[in-house]
């Protein structure tokens, strides 16, 4: 039996708007991720005391993992209004990022090549992440992600 699902365009905006000065700026940006059909979205509670993981990347899909080479958008954004979520993102080997989330703010990746270097040295090359996982600070947070891929 052939899929009767059908790809469909992704539409990313961002719009910033603020005063400065008296003077109202706005500054927006979309860009199209194009033949997405594979999508994952998902609200969860995120714990404070321990890290867990949020969506595995890999060669072939299973279970919360997606191929890793198909995947065009990642969004998370820590639905609390008072706490930060950290956000890690891991290569097995050894290649690790984190990053603070906000409270009422999003955390967004085009793909899942990483590269981090602890010594401070010079670029080398991107990887595919391995996974994505989460940790609250001080209570227990939820998160709205979404993962597109074609």
């Amino acid at each position: 039996m052939g899929s009767t699902l059908t790809t469909t365009n992704l539409l990313v905006t961002i719009t910033e708007a603020f005063t400065s000065n008296g003077q109202p700026l706005s500054y927006t940006n979309q860009v199209t991720f194009a033949g997405i059909k594979p999508n994952d979205a998902r609200v969860m509670s995120i714990p404070f005391a321990s890290e867990i993981t949020v969506v595995d990347f890999a060669a072939a899909a299973a279970a919360g993992t997606f191929i890793a080479a198909n995947v065009k958008y990642i969004r998370i954004t820590n639905k609390d209004d008072t706490n930060f979520v950290r956000i890690r993102v891991t290569e097995t080997s050894g290649q690790t990022f984190d990053v603070k989330v906000n409270p009422g703010t999003s955390f967004m990746l085009s793909n899942v090549k990483e590269s981090a270097n602890t010594g401070g040295g010079a670029f080398s090359a991107f990887v595919d992440a391995d996974n994505i996982s989460a940790q609250a600070d001080t209570a227990a947070v939820d998160i709205e992600y979404l993962v597109a891929s074609i």
